[in-house]
């Protein structure tokens, strides 16, 4: 593309008497171009263009409607910005880019802002050194998006009124959101939160502040130290809408339930993100969280009760931030409900999805949990745990592996169990452990039967054969390699814990 074809494209766009709708079809098939671009091709664009991209997001009002061209224009030019390859090409023009998407996200719609976000960390991944500058800024943003988080919440209750989806929020709009559209009719058209009260932009925050404080260490304790509150106060939001305790067949205008559940996605996803957020604090600044630690362990339980089942990737995603929490000493605060955590329901939820991939995440967290604090368990919750450990030793559904971290737990808490004041009570739980064990050996011997037969006649190890074809739901029990080396491993756990 010869340069002269770059600065009639300026020239269009910057033209101030051009209708809105015609600036957002030459932005589209500017877009549409970029692929077919060379190097010299990107460089010559972002010398000539970027002004005129700029001048056009800052000094045309933001809109809060979907639909509209205005609306359309700012996306389309906000991915070009995006779809520019993230290489020295930039370089000349990091700092203004990134700064200009810190005043965007300021004022701009969720929408929009959450593409600045994105483009905000490749840029800072990119160049690091060069965007010092914006660290400070950043982190004050991500103090004042969570600051709102109240905000938030109040506007997704208020989805409670039947109205609150039919009449639009006149006070987030610009004068200029109110241009019709080519495609406004009511179907199409969304009206989009402020930026700064959106929970889509808050699940954005966090990966973002991470990247800034490993590149900016001497900014991380006051910032750490003044957004732990609002941290905590944002997990535990809660949504107090009537909506959270009915079923869609109930409601008047079933539209109404979809949105809100839309909303309550997003408020749950946010605090997922914010909960791996802890979690980077908990292994750099631990000092720092031991004074709500016991609000974060009732937090983590209760953030994985109200996960909804569906959300497989957001439970995953708690799971692993709960692992990591539960490294550090945070995990003294989950002793008083270790017992709460003996719940597949708790750990894996209803979902069909969760429970055929979740399960080796949530044992390993839950083997980290209960290995570090088991010496301080209680007599009833070590009842608990055996009962827990040996319905997981029966369950054939489970992997060997699974089986084998069960059966290292119980080999040690055999200890902590003898130490228990009721020896009465201490017995009957070491014969529980020996009766699954001697029931695993059993059922070991049968597996280990069945897959020699295998691999003497040449097949392989059929999954059907070795757990029987009624089970319904079960994990693939040969990821982790050949069934009798599994096998193997599960009977030495067994035998020398």
């Amino acid at each position: 593309m010869a340069i002269t074809n770059f600065e009639v494209y300026a020239t269009r766009l910057r033209d101030e008497r051009l209708d809105i709708k015609l600036k957002q079809t030459i932005a589209h098939e500017l877009c549409d171009s970029l692929e077919f671009f060379q190097l010299q091709d990107y460089t010559r664009f972002v010398a000539i263009l970027w002004p005129v991209i700029r001048d056009l997001l800052l000094k045309t009002p933001p809109v809060f409607v979907s639909s509209v061209p205005e609306q359309k224009l700012r996306s389309t030019l906000l991915e070009i910005i995006q779809r520019i390859p993230h290489s020295e090409v930039f370089r000349p023009v990091v700092l203004e880019v990134v700064t200009t998407l810190l005043k965007l996200v300021k004022v701009e719609n969720e929408e929009n802002a959450v593409v600045c976000l994105k483009i905000i960390y490749e840029l800072h991944r990119m160049y690091r050194q060069l965007l010092e500058s914006i660290a400070l800024p950043f982190l004050d943003l991500a103090a004042e998006i969570y600051r709102n988080a109240d905000q938030m919440l109040k506007a997704m209750d208020s989805l409670d009124t039947p109205a609150s989806l039919s009449t639009p929020n006149v006070n987030l709009m610009s004068p200029s959101a109110m241009s019709p559209g080519p495609d406004s009719g009511d179907m199409a058209t969304k009206n989009l939160n402020k930026a700064t009260t959106s929970f889509k932009v808050l699940t954005e925050i966090p990966i973002i502040v991470v990247s800034i404080i490993q590149a900016n260490r001497r900014h991380a304790d006051p910032f750490v130290t003044n957004i732990l509150p609002l941290i905590i106060h944002m997990l535990e939001l809660n949504p107090k809408s009537t909506l959270a305790h009915s079923e869609p067949i109930q409601l008047q205008h079933a539209h109404q339930y979809q949105h809100w559940r839309s909303a309550h996605a997003d408020l749950i996803t946010a605090q997922s993100k914010t909960l791996s957020f802890l979690a980077f604090f908990a292994r750099g600044f631990t000092a720092l969280l031991l004074p709500f630690q016991d609000r974060i362990a009732r937090l983590t339980y209760q953030l994985l009760c109200l996960c909804p089942a569906e959300s497989t990737a957001t439970r995953k995603e708690m799971l692993i931030a709960t692992r990591h929490i539960v490294s550090t000493e945070i995990r003294k605060a989950f002793v008083p409900i270790a017992d709460k955590f003996l719940d597949m329901q708790v750990l894996v939820g209803s979902g069909l999805a969760s429970q055929c991939i979740l399960k080796p995440f949530a044992f390993s967290m839950l083997a980290d949990l209960m290995h570090h604090i088991r010496l301080e368990l209680s007599p009833s919750q070590l009842t608990k745990m055996v009962d827990f450990y040996a319905g997981c030793m029966h369950d054939q559904s489970l992997s060997s592996g699974v089986h084998t971290m069960c059966a290292k737990l119980l080999h040690n808490i055999t200890e902590r169990i003898m130490h228990i004041p009721d020896k009465r009570h201490g017995r009957i739980l070491l014969l529980s452990i020996l009766k699954t064990f001697v029931s695993s050996f059993a059922a070991i011997g049968n597996q280990a039967e069945t897959a020699i037969q295998d691999v003497r006649s040449g097949g392989t190890h059929a999954e059907e054969k070795i757990y029987g074809s009624s089970e319904l739901i079960r994990t693939n029990a040969f990821e982790q390699g050949d069934k009798i080396k599994e096998l193997r491993f599960l009977l030495r756990s067994l035998v020398t814990g």
